[in-house]
């Protein structure tokens, strides 16, 4: 059981019920260890509360599933705050994992978060913990492989003991299986060898692989100029920079969550903290075609893709601002809230990251 749980746990607990406890970390073990892509969306609209935006009725009977296998007695119909408490839980589990899901649960809370807009009602601060997982997963990613261990002055033992007795037989069908026998020795011994070059030879790729992801988006700084739009930082339009660079400098990310230094090389890159605009602003200020792009005909999450939603919602009207309305209802912010440049372009960023890795 996580450290952290029965402290978790003990928001909705009801007196000391250990074997309840028991049965829902169980539960909840089931759940994180199956985990994927649509359980991670389905989690953090549980965690967050979004009553507009509920879980997909598919994942939802599969998380009360997991439930009922652990505990007989569990009645979802009267455990809403429970289950929202345990996705909570359930998410910061993932967050510790160091793989694809745990990237995408900690990018997916991050952006459900909104910069702040959004504040689950939770006994552990969801975001928070996000945000240390994301800087956690950058510098494991970004980690110099040490290459010492994978390897071994020792040799494998080529042991011809067995086979050299059954050789010393002397007859024809004792030689042939002397001979197998001692094959297989050295193919064994050999599977070793390989195993641990292949081992190594992983490592090193992987961060090769960092490091031109880093030097592409060091030569896109370097350069000053839009991929996209071919022309220098300054020349794209001041209010859709947020979402121009971050989206380029998505586009050039091999593993998610991507380095730390994107909130860095957004700064270089020409975005400022003090400079507020809202989503309308941003993605009026961006060209259509471009913006309908990125999006496609593909659904966006209102909950943990709120820009691309906005996107979606904006071509649906035409443009304009008839859309910021019904959006921000449904997303369940204000359509007038301001952010600034750097936040927004962070969060697009995340945001292109849980598109482009699905």
């Amino acid at each position: 059981m996580h450290k952290d749980f029965p402290r978790w746990y003990a928001a909705v607990a009801i007196g000391d019920e250990a074997t309840r406890q028991a049965a829902r970390w169980k539960g909840l073990s089931m759940i994180a260890d199956r985990a994927d892509r649509a359980t991670v969306e389905a989690l953090v609209r549980l965690a967050f509360g979004t009553t507009r935006q509920p879980p997909s009725s598919h994942e939802l009977t599969r998380i009360h599933k997991d439930y009922a296998l652990a505990d007989e007695a569990f009645d979802p119909r009267q455990a809403s705050r429970e289950m929202q408490v345990l996705a909570g839980a359930c998410l910061a589990v993932l967050f510790e994992r160091d793989d694809e899901v745990g990237a995408a649960a900690a990018l997916s809370t991050a952006c459900a978060s909104f910069g702040g807009a959004r504040t689950p009602n939770l006994p552990m601060d969801l975001p928070l913990l996000a945000e240390a997982a994301l800087e956690r997963m950058a510098d494991a990613n970004r980690t110099r492989p040490s290459l010492t261990k994978h390897v071994s002055d020792a040799s494998p033992k080529i042991d011809f003991a067995v086979a050299g007795a059954k050789a010393a037989e002397l007859t024809g069908e004792a030689l042939t299986e002397a001979f197998t026998l001692a094959s297989n020795t050295i193919k064994t011994a050999l599977r070793t060898l390989a195993a641990r070059q292949a081992e190594a030879i992983r490592a090193v790729d992987h961060f090769i692989q960092v490091q031109d992801e880093e030097l592409q988006m060091l030569w896109w700084l370097t350069g000053g100029r839009s991929f996209d739009f071919d022309c220098a930082f300054d020349a794209v339009a001041a209010e859709a920079q947020p979402l121009v660079f971050a989206k380029e400098l998505a586009d050039s990310t091999v593993f998610p969550p991507g380095p730390r230094s994107i909130k860095p090389l957004l700064v270089r890159a020409g975005l400022k903290e003090r400079k507020k605009l809202t989503v309308a602003t941003a993605l009026n200020a961006a060209a259509a075609s471009w913006l309908n792009n990125l999006v496609g005909e593909a659904s966006s999450s209102p909950v943990t893709q709120p820009l691309h939603f906005a996107i979606q919602r904006q071509s649906e009207a035409g443009g304009g601002d008839a859309w910021v309305q019904g959006w921000a209802a449904v997303v369940g912010v204000e359509g007038a809230r301001q952010v600034s440049a750097l936040a927004l372009g962070v969060q697009f960023y995340r945001e292109r990251l849980l598109v482009l890795f699905e």
